[in-house]
């Protein structure tokens, strides 16, 4: 070393504990009745045989995790279905529909998970679902003037092809054939999905009140809305409040079934979805 040059030592100390402490969440625990599968995660590709995955109705495999951030990423979007995302190595897209139900069960949502994602469903169905599709052609959206009407037309796709593109309201396909009740996609059943759930939905006992339907359709926006526990008043995150059993709505503020935990008649499994009438 040359005279008057400085010489800097740098000490590594190990400081602090040993123990650095995790304050990541729990991982999610799937009910012990729920399907699992061997298969990886269609998303992460996880596949450690340690970490359970669930197996979708559609038969792809996710984990809570995986599934309760790829629908935040949805509504983040502003959607407000869920559909299977998997594409097979033939680049065959799967696209089935998950009911919210489904996802919060596979999902293990927690008590704010579950709030934040109705909000947040609620708000884009109002937004966007109250009479507005997105045409699966241009992605455009569409309205349709009568809200019973099926078959719709996209009026961008219609102008840019000189030809009128009929879509189906319910599917999302393009309308195959003549008339305006089915649409001629076998994957279609030709109805709002939502009204096959409201009819093979398990029944309970609410408040001592036996085979009432445990999933109901909010009387405002027809968003699906499953009874837990506790009483038979339901307030919808739209702000409609009602019965469960019968499905009577408030009035200025009162209930008019009597108070949360007496007894009514139970109201017919609701065959049209309120909001479409």
């Amino acid at each position: 070393m040359e005279d008057q040059s400085n010489l800097t030592v740098v000490l590594r100390l190990k400081g602090g504990s040993d123990t650095v402490e995790d304050l990541s969440p729990p991982p999610k625990q799937l009910d012990e009745d729920v399907e699992t599968t061997e298969a990886p995660d269609m998303i992460s590709w996880e596949d450690d045989s340690n970490t359970p995955r669930a197996k979708m109705s559609c038969g792809h495999a996710i984990t809570p995790e995986t599934l309760t951030t790829f629908c935040e990423s949805l509504l983040s979007a502003g959607k407000y279905v869920f559909k299977c995302p998997y594409i097979s190595p033939s680049r065959v897209y799967c696209g089935k529909e998950w009911t919210y139900l489904e996802v919060r069960r596979l999902a293990v949502l927690t008590a704010d998970e579950k709030k934040q994602f109705e909000t947040k469903i609620s708000d884009n169905y109002l937004r966007k679902g109250m009479g507005i599709q997105e045409c699966p052609k241009c992605h455009s959206l569409c309205e349709r003037i009568n809200k019973k009407q099926k078959r719709v037309v996209c009026p961008l796709c219609s102008a840019s092809d000189g030809v009128e593109f009929h879509f189906c309201w319910h599917c999302l396909h393009q309308w195959v054939g003549g008339g305006i009740e089915k649409c001629g996609n076998d994957s279609c059943g030709g109805e709002d999905p939502r009204l096959k759930i409201l009819r093979d939905c398990k029944k309970k006992t609410i408040v001592g009140v036996a085979n009432c339907p445990a999933v109901r359709a909010c009387l405002k926006c027809g968003m699906l809305i499953e009874h837990e526990k506790a009483c038979k008043h339901m307030a919808c995150v739209c702000g409609q409040k009602f019965c469960f059993i019968c499905l009577k709505p408030d009035l200025n503020g009162s209930y008019q079934c009597g108070s949360y935990d007496s007894p009514c008649e139970i109201a017919d499994v609701q065959k049209t979805i309120p909001a479409d009438n």
